[in-house]
């Protein structure tokens, strides 16, 4: 799967980092599942003013949407089958599936709870208030042997286990937003892992810990990787130790107060890092390696409470190649920019 086209420039222009700073930014990594703005449109603006339905609000030649709203998951696979008789031309794949408050029995998603092979699925989103439970084997099955990309979202999950995504060998994206997280197995991506590419978690309510994410399985083909507005407060050389071949790491607005040495050491093909908006007063330089910093690009580091002595000296520094895309500030210092401070003769 190609990187975002809104990421492919190289030029520091104005321009560009206008499209990555703030909600913008958003918008391109929604690029990585494209139907995901309607998904808004349809829960923000109540176009769809009817329950209990499935319908195909998108349909070309080329891309069909499947929209299924407040239906139990008992009868999710016989319309689900109504609807895709009615594609032209025979077509028998499902480019995007959304549940909008899907309703689940005793709050498990079951084994089984799509059981056809009249279709597969290519994308598919599940919005759902009161699944709390997904088990074991839950995606194997013909309807999801060519799923890509999967996004949960608003749900309160007890546990990932290890074979939560047992049948999704072919997932390339992974993205859970909104949702509550009692435990990760350490082995929760051992299916997914050898494929996945972009792995994107957002507000995830209870404190997660990145080590069972990214630090016990391998995930070579990782090129993104997002843990943003959670409650995440220590990154380590374990917690991120499986993603050497990353490009863009996202870990903005947290709760993180210390990253430890070797946090990033590895990942000798870094361009983007953001750190904004965490608890941070202090980086020591050993959390990269040289490679890694050779190969930055582009940092985002505004939004911490800088503790600007010579200690931190090394960060400022970095910044004569450009590469800082956000202004950030000495809390030590009466909240003057770092250009405006010399960290070595003013210490605090």
């Amino acid at each position: 799967m190609a990187v975002p086209t809104c990421f492919e420039a190289k030029s520091r222009t104005v321009q560009w980092n206008q499209i990555l700073s703030g909600t913008i930014f958003l918008i391109c990594l929604s690029s990585i599942f494209p139907v995901a703005q309607s998904f808004t449109v349809i829960k923000n603006q109540k176009i769809a003013q009817s329950s209990n339905i499935c319908y195909t609000n998108f349909t070309t030649d080329v891309s069909h949407v499947i929209t299924c709203i407040d239906i139990d998951v008992n009868d999710a696979t016989a319309m689900i089958e109504k609807e895709v008789e009615k594609l032209p031309n025979g077509q028998r794949t499902i480019d995007f599936l959304v549940f909008l408050n899907l309703s689940v029995t005793n709050g498990k998603l079951t084994q089984n709870w799509i059981d056809t092979t009249k279709f597969r699925i290519t994308q598919l989103y599940i919005n759902s208030e009161n699944l709390v439970n997904i088990e074991n084997n839950a995606f194997k099955g013909y309807a999801f042997e060519k799923l890509d990309r999967l996004r949960l979202e608003t749900l309160k999950i007890d546990t990932l286990e290890e074979g939560t995504f047992e049948g999704l060998q072919s997932l390339t994206v992974l993205w859970m937003t909104k949702c509550e997280i009692n435990h990760i197995n350490e082995n929760a991506l051992k299916v997914v892992a050898p494929n996945l590419v972009w792995l994107y978690m957002d507000s995830i309510v209870l404190p997660i810990n990145p080590v069972n994410l990214t630090g016990t399985v391998p995930l070579p083909k990782l090129n993104n990787f997002v843990l943003r507005l959670s409650n995440v407060g220590i990154l380590d050389a374990g917690s991120l130790s499986q993603i050497e071949n990353v490009t863009y790491v996202n870990v903005n607005s947290n709760q993180i107060r210390q990253i430890g040495c070797g946090t990033f050491e590895k990942m000798k093909s870094l361009q983007m890092l953001w750190l904004h908006n965490n608890l941070l007063t202090t980086l020591d330089s050993c959390v990269f390696s040289d490679e890694a910093i050779n190969s930055l690009e582009y940092l985002w580091i505004a939004g911490n409470q800088w503790n600007c002595t010579c200690n931190l000296d090394w960060l400022k520094q970095l910044n004569t190649r450009k590469i800082f895309q956000d202004k950030p500030r000495c809390a030590s210092h009466s909240d003057l920019l770092f250009d405006e401070v010399n960290f070595c003769d003013e210490q605090a």
